[in-house]
């Protein structure tokens, strides 16, 4: 694996990718579950449309791609973008999960996954899965920070956590990671809340 440059509409995706820790701080910090549920459901109709419209209208498409075109990746042309799928995973989270469970699941993902790129794609230089050694380091090291700071006196669980979001997170799957990471860690958080 060759390191590479992070070019700058990566850096905006990333800025974005970061700026969506917003929802979950202002779900722990600031709106009780039904506002910050009705709030994203909002949000994540809107983009479901807008996503229908650029897929299925010509003029929609151009105007989109106009404005938003240098910061989509090749995939992303002719299928939801990564924002799609951050809000719809983020509905699902607060559906599904408690605040003290949907809130680090959710900082997973726009932390951890930040500084995975962040790290990764200049420096990754040995492959581990889909990724790099140095990126999945980079996160599961965020996501066990992340981890301690909501449940400082589970160590051992955090890191059984972080390790399987990690892997999952760099295994070459048909599922955007945007919408796989918060599940999989309320999942995980879940389970473990059990034990």
């Amino acid at each position: 694996m060759t390191t590479s440059k992070i070019h700058s509409p990566e850096l905006v995706r990333k800025a974005i990718h970061l700026g969506s820790s917003a929802i979950p701080l202002l779900y722990w910090f600031v709106f009780e579950r039904n506002i910050m549920l009705y709030s994203v459901i909002i949000i994540a109709t809107g983009f479901l449309i807008t996503e229908y419209l650029r897929l299925h209208l010509s003029s929609s498409r151009n105007l989109f791609i106009r404005v938003f075109g240098s910061s989509l990746r090749d995939h992303e042309h002719n299928n939801l973008t990564g924002a799609t799928y951050v809000f719809t995973g983020t509905v699902l989270c607060i559906f599904l999960f408690p605040r003290e469970i949907a809130v680090p699941s959710l900082l997973i993902l726009s932390v951890s996954d930040t500084f995975a790129a962040l790290i990764g794609i200049p420096f990754g230089k040995h492959q581990f899965l889909a990724k790099s050694v140095e990126g999945s380091s980079a996160f599961f090291v965020v996501t066990v920070l992340i981890l301690f700071l909501f449940f400082p006196a589970n160590i051992f669980t955090n890191i059984l956590v972080a390790i399987g979001v990690t892997v999952a997170e760099a295994l070459p799957l048909n599922l955007d990671d945007n919408f796989l990471i918060p599940l999989l860690s309320g999942g995980l958080l879940s389970l473990t809340s059990l034990l």
